[in-house]
């Protein structure tokens, strides 16, 4: 006893579609997000270094101007003394409303009293804690000392064309507290936010697109279970425009040309039982004649059993070289002939049966082209059937027209006509249909197999032409055949003929 294998996870062609269109939003949306972030990291920090260095250039005015009227000692001392230089540099705000007399007032002449929470109120400022001031030597003046590398900005204090000191900040540091944190922050929730509804939408897309296209694709499989066991009648109902609806119709038309090939098939094998029977049972009833004596072996009744033999083996080698013809092409061996000898051969074999029967026969050879490439036994082939297609069912007193002439450079047509009877409408699209006869016991009446035109047609293809059935201007039936006169890839040309 072996153990079952186990099944296999097998992901749906239709899910995967939605998983891959899932990934590449949400990995689309990712690499966005970040790209956003990064960007907005980036630009919010050359903000704040132009805004230091907006500051800054108008501190080094503001500081040069101090210079010019009392020195460098403008620039140096405790932190308190230079708050008048930052009240200056610092914008104008709206007035701030007049406290009351004793509440918070500072005394006259002091340090104005810290605003809510320690902070100095508007205007009162105190020195950056990143700047830096030196003089032109380098040395000292006010802050610490920076070194290069931590230089963010710096402005030279030009005093009558004359650098007298330098001011500089140093690298702001990663914001991660107060109103530069927040803002940040407040960005990147929104960033994140925005890429987890983006993932919705599309998951909600996806699951929308993988309906749609399952439905289909499931109707799709199951047609196709349904003709793989035979059911060709089965249709789809095509929605919409796109492939899937292309695919439906595709699976429609092959359910279609399998109904009719089994509907072919089915009609064959009766035909075929019902053709083989006549000659045999015709060849059983001499046979036990001649063995039970009743009719005595003579010349006539062997003549009779060859005749019925020969009807049989003719019927065989007529549905064998159909059947090589569904298979392939009829191999030929092509070799130069003259169509216009050839043609009046044929015409020379029939005209006495024609003259026997009280038909008068034409035959029209002047615009035959003189040389062809062919296969000389299959268009004679060709040649005889349709003069005995015409000779079997055309009325005396009657005619037959024949002609040969060129149809272009490199092709020629061959037009049999017929008098009355003619063929209906209705049945001129099946007469090159094995077995298919208009009238259904005529053929066997007059010892046709009804193979007749659909050989003739295998002969065609097999040489790159084409064959067509209309009504005949003298009443009957008239087929048009159309060969090129020198095929470009003659099918099978070095294969034995069959």
């Amino acid at each position: 006893m072996t153990l079952a294998e186990p099944r296999r996870l097998r992901l749906a062609l239709v899910h995967q579609l939605a998983l891959l269109l899932v990934g590449a939003v949400l990995l689309a949306v990712t690499v966005l997000g970040a790209a956003v972030a990064w960007n907005l990291r980036a630009g919010f920090s050359d903000y704040l270094r132009a805004q230091d260095e907006h500051w800054l250039e108008r501190f080094a005015d503001v500081a040069a101007v101090a210079v010019a009227e009392r020195g460098l000692a403008a620039l140096s001392g405790p932190p308190g003394s230079l708050r008048p230089l930052f009240d200056a540099v610092a914008p104008p705000r709206a007035a701030a409303p007049q406290p009351r007399p004793g509440a918070d007032e500072a005394p006259r002449g002091g340090p104005p009293r810290p605003g809510p929470g320690g902070r100095p109120p508007p205007g009162a400022g105190r020195p950056p804690e990143r700047l830096s001031l030196s003089d032109a030597a380098g040395r000292p003046l006010a802050g610490r000392p920076l070194p290069s590398q931590e230089v963010w900005a710096e402005r030279a204090i030009v005093v009558e064309g004359r650098t007298v000191a330098w001011a500089r900040l140093a690298r702001v540091p990663a914001a991660h507290a107060g109103v530069d944190a927040a803002f940040l922050a407040r960005q990147y929730r929104g960033i994140v936010l925005t890429a987890l509804l983006l993932t919705l939408l599309a998951v909600a897309g996806a699951v929308w697109a993988g309906r749609r296209w399952l439905r289909p694709v499931r109707d799709v499989q199951q047609a196709a279970r349904r003709v793989a066991q035979g059911e060709f009648d089965v249709r789809l109902e095509p929605h919409g425009n796109d492939e899937l609806a292309d695919l439906s119709r595709d699976i429609n038309a092959m359910a279609a040309s399998l109904q009719q090939l089994e509907t072919s098939r089915r009609r064959w094998m009766a035909e075929l039982s019902h053709e083989m029977r006549t000659p045999l049972a015709v060849l059983r009833g001499e046979v036990e004649a001649l063995v039970d004596g009743v009719r005595p072996l003579t010349p006539a009744a062997m003549l009779s059993l060859q005749e019925e033999v020969a009807r049989v083996t003719r019927l065989v080698e007529d549905f064998h070289q159909l059947a090589l013809s569904d298979l392939r092409a009829l191999p030929c061996s092509f070799a130069p002939v003259e169509p216009a000898a050839l043609l009046r051969e044929a015409v020379k074999r029939v005209a006495p049966r024609a003259l026997a029967a009280g038909l008068r026969m034409s035959v029209d050879t002047d615009q035959a082209p003189p040389h062809a490439q062919w296969d000389t036994q299959r268009i004679g082939q060709l040649l005889s059937n349709l003069l005995e297609n015409s000779l079997r069912y055309t009325d005396a007193p009657g005619s037959i027209s024949v002609q040969l002439r060129a149809a272009g450079a490199d092709r020629v047509a061959l037009s049999v006509d017929d008098s009355a009877p003619g063929v209906p409408s209705a049945d001129m699209p099946r007469l090159f249909e094995p077995l298919y006869r208009a009238d259904a016991s005529r053929s066997r009446r007059l010892g046709g197999s009804g193979l007749g035109l659909a050989i003739c047609q295998a002969i065609v293809r097999s040489h790159g032409g084409s064959i067509e059935a209309s009504a005949s201007p003298l009443g009957g039936l008239r087929v048009v055949v159309t060969l090129p006169l020198h095929p470009e890839s003659p099918p099978m040309r070095n294969e034995a003929r069959p």
